[in-house]
């Protein structure tokens, strides 16, 4: 899935620039701090449902929605604090150079 790669080759970028010391590399903790928690609810949360998308444009019943819907309960609930942290993320990266 594209956002699972993506989120990884995020993190390995993110791990480089928290070596890279000074504010960059603070920053750069700052980001990983927040970005952690909220890639492993994405993962768990949010990639299933979004898996199942094309499936369903395309009027077909997908396999293991069943499975699916508590998660698309969870993230409605969940969804405001998820784009919080989004916000926080931008915060984050703000560094005056």
């Amino acid at each position: 899935m594209p956002l699972k790669l993506e989120h990884q080759e995020l993190h390995a970028n993110l791990v480089k620039a928290t070596k890279a010391g000074g504010r960059v590399g603070d920053a750069a903790k700052a980001v990983a701090r927040v970005l952690h928690v909220h890639f492993v609810k994405e993962e768990q949360v949010t990639l299933p449902p979004l898996g199942l998308l094309s499936t369903l444009a395309r009027h077909q019943v997908a396999r293991g929605i069943k499975k699916v819907l508590p998660m698309t309960d969870r993230l409605k609930a969940e969804l405001p604090k998820m784009l919080e942290e989004h916000e926080s993320v931008v915060t984050a990266l703000k560094v005056d150079m």
